[in-house]
Protein backbone atom coordinates (compact mmCIF):
# COMPACT_ATOMS: atom_id res chain seq x y z
CA UNK A 1 0.00 0.00 0.00
CA UNK A 2 1.49 3.34 -1.02
CA UNK A 3 1.59 6.43 1.18
CA UNK A 4 -1.13 8.02 -0.95
CA UNK A 5 -3.34 4.92 -0.53
CA UNK A 6 -2.78 5.04 3.25
CA UNK A 7 -3.64 8.74 3.30
CA UNK A 8 -6.85 8.21 1.33
CA UNK A 9 -7.82 5.32 3.60
CA UNK A 10 -7.03 7.32 6.76
CA UNK A 11 -8.93 10.29 5.36
CA UNK A 12 -11.94 8.12 4.48
CA UNK A 13 -11.91 6.56 7.97
CA UNK A 14 -11.59 9.99 9.52
CA UNK A 15 -14.53 11.35 7.51
CA UNK A 16 -16.63 8.25 8.23
CA UNK A 17 -15.96 8.45 11.96
CA UNK A 18 -16.11 12.22 12.25
CA UNK A 19 -19.67 12.28 13.52
CA UNK A 20 -19.51 9.60 16.18
CA UNK A 21 -15.79 9.37 16.98
CA UNK A 22 -14.41 12.83 16.33
CA UNK A 23 -12.65 12.53 19.68
CA UNK A 24 -10.52 9.57 18.56
CA UNK A 25 -6.96 10.82 18.91
CA UNK A 26 -5.58 7.72 17.14
CA UNK A 27 -7.33 8.64 13.90
CA UNK A 28 -5.75 12.10 13.98
CA UNK A 29 -2.36 10.58 14.75
CA UNK A 30 -2.61 8.10 11.83
CA UNK A 31 -3.68 10.88 9.50
CA UNK A 32 -0.75 13.03 10.63
CA UNK A 33 1.66 10.14 10.16
CA UNK A 34 0.43 9.54 6.62
CA UNK A 35 0.51 13.24 5.72
CA UNK A 36 4.07 13.48 7.04
CA UNK A 37 5.05 10.48 4.90
CA UNK A 38 3.69 12.40 1.91
CA UNK A 39 5.72 15.49 2.83
CA UNK A 40 2.61 17.49 3.71
CA UNK A 41 4.09 18.75 6.94
CA UNK A 42 1.80 21.67 7.73
CA UNK A 43 -1.25 19.42 7.41
CA UNK A 44 0.49 16.70 9.42
CA UNK A 45 1.26 19.21 12.15
CA UNK A 46 -2.41 20.19 12.35
CA UNK A 47 -3.37 16.51 12.71
CA UNK A 48 -0.84 15.90 15.49
CA UNK A 49 -2.02 19.06 17.25
CA UNK A 50 -5.58 17.73 17.12
CA UNK A 51 -4.49 14.35 18.52
CA UNK A 52 -2.62 16.10 21.34
CA UNK A 53 -5.56 18.37 22.04
CA UNK A 54 -7.68 15.27 22.61
CA UNK A 55 -5.01 13.29 24.47
CA UNK A 56 -2.42 15.69 26.01
CA UNK A 57 -0.15 12.87 27.20
CA UNK A 58 0.00 11.18 23.77
CA UNK A 59 3.76 10.71 23.72
CA UNK A 60 4.04 9.36 20.17
CA UNK A 61 2.14 12.38 18.82
CA UNK A 62 4.51 14.73 20.65
CA UNK A 63 7.53 12.94 19.14
CA UNK A 64 6.14 12.91 15.59
CA UNK A 65 5.10 16.54 16.03
CA UNK A 66 8.76 17.28 16.80
CA UNK A 67 9.88 15.43 13.68
CA UNK A 68 7.47 17.40 11.50
CA UNK A 69 8.63 20.68 13.05
CA UNK A 70 12.24 19.75 12.25
CA UNK A 71 11.20 19.26 8.61
CA UNK A 72 9.56 22.69 8.75
CA UNK A 73 12.80 24.15 10.18
CA UNK A 74 10.99 25.22 13.36
CA UNK A 75 13.66 23.89 15.66
CA UNK A 76 12.76 25.62 18.94
CA UNK A 77 9.20 24.28 18.68
CA UNK A 78 10.55 20.83 17.77
CA UNK A 79 12.74 20.92 20.87
CA UNK A 80 9.72 21.79 23.03
CA UNK A 81 7.72 18.89 21.55
CA UNK A 82 10.53 16.43 22.18
CA UNK A 83 10.95 17.75 25.72
CA UNK A 84 7.24 17.19 26.32
CA UNK A 85 7.52 13.59 25.09
CA UNK A 86 10.51 13.08 27.42
CA UNK A 87 8.51 14.54 30.29
CA UNK A 88 5.86 11.88 29.62
CA UNK A 89 8.36 9.02 29.19
CA UNK A 90 11.92 9.95 30.26
CA UNK A 91 13.55 6.95 28.55
CA UNK A 92 11.95 7.51 25.12
CA UNK A 93 14.85 6.89 22.72
CA UNK A 94 13.07 8.46 19.73
CA UNK A 95 12.33 11.64 21.65
CA UNK A 96 15.97 11.90 22.78
CA UNK A 97 17.18 11.31 19.21
CA UNK A 98 14.97 13.99 17.65
CA UNK A 99 15.71 16.33 20.55
CA UNK A 100 19.36 15.93 19.57
CA UNK A 101 18.54 16.72 15.95
CA UNK A 102 16.68 19.91 16.92
CA UNK A 103 19.53 20.99 19.20
CA UNK A 104 22.07 20.29 16.47
CA UNK A 105 20.15 22.50 14.03
CA UNK A 106 20.13 25.22 16.70
CA UNK A 107 23.92 24.97 16.96
CA UNK A 108 23.74 23.59 20.50
CA UNK A 109 26.06 20.69 19.74
CA UNK A 110 27.15 19.72 23.26
CA UNK A 111 23.52 19.39 24.32
CA UNK A 112 22.79 17.48 21.11
CA UNK A 113 25.56 14.97 21.88
CA UNK A 114 24.18 14.46 25.37
CA UNK A 115 20.73 13.81 23.90
CA UNK A 116 22.13 11.29 21.41
CA UNK A 117 23.98 9.56 24.23
CA UNK A 118 20.74 9.33 26.22
CA UNK A 119 19.07 7.83 23.17
CA UNK A 120 21.84 5.22 23.12
CA UNK A 121 21.39 4.62 26.83
CA UNK A 122 24.67 6.27 27.77
CA UNK A 123 25.20 9.32 29.92
CA UNK A 124 28.51 10.07 28.23
CA UNK A 125 30.10 7.96 25.53
CA UNK A 126 33.10 5.97 26.66
CA UNK A 127 35.23 7.36 23.85
CA UNK A 128 34.38 10.95 24.80
CA UNK A 129 35.15 10.25 28.48
CA UNK A 130 38.58 8.80 27.60
CA UNK A 131 39.32 11.74 25.32
CA UNK A 132 38.50 14.19 28.12
CA UNK A 133 40.86 12.35 30.47
CA UNK A 134 43.67 12.41 27.89
CA UNK A 135 43.27 16.09 27.04
CA UNK A 136 42.82 17.40 30.60
CA UNK A 137 46.56 17.32 31.60
CA UNK A 138 47.56 19.14 28.42
CA UNK A 139 45.05 21.92 28.98
CA UNK A 140 46.56 22.66 32.40
CA UNK A 141 50.19 22.69 31.18
CA UNK A 142 49.59 24.18 27.76
CA UNK A 143 52.73 25.99 26.69
CA UNK A 144 52.15 25.83 22.94
CA UNK A 145 49.20 27.92 21.77
CA UNK A 146 46.41 26.09 20.01
CA UNK A 147 45.71 29.03 17.71
CA UNK A 148 47.85 32.00 16.61
CA UNK A 149 45.79 34.39 18.76
CA UNK A 150 46.61 32.64 22.04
Amino acid sequence: MTSLDRYEKANANSDKNQGNQSENHNLWYKQGETLADLGRYEEALASFDKAIEMQPDYRAAWVFRGVVLIHLKRYEEALCSCNKAIEILPEDKEAWTFRGAALSHLGRHDEAYRSYNRALGKEESQCRKILRQLVRPFRKKRSIPISPTE
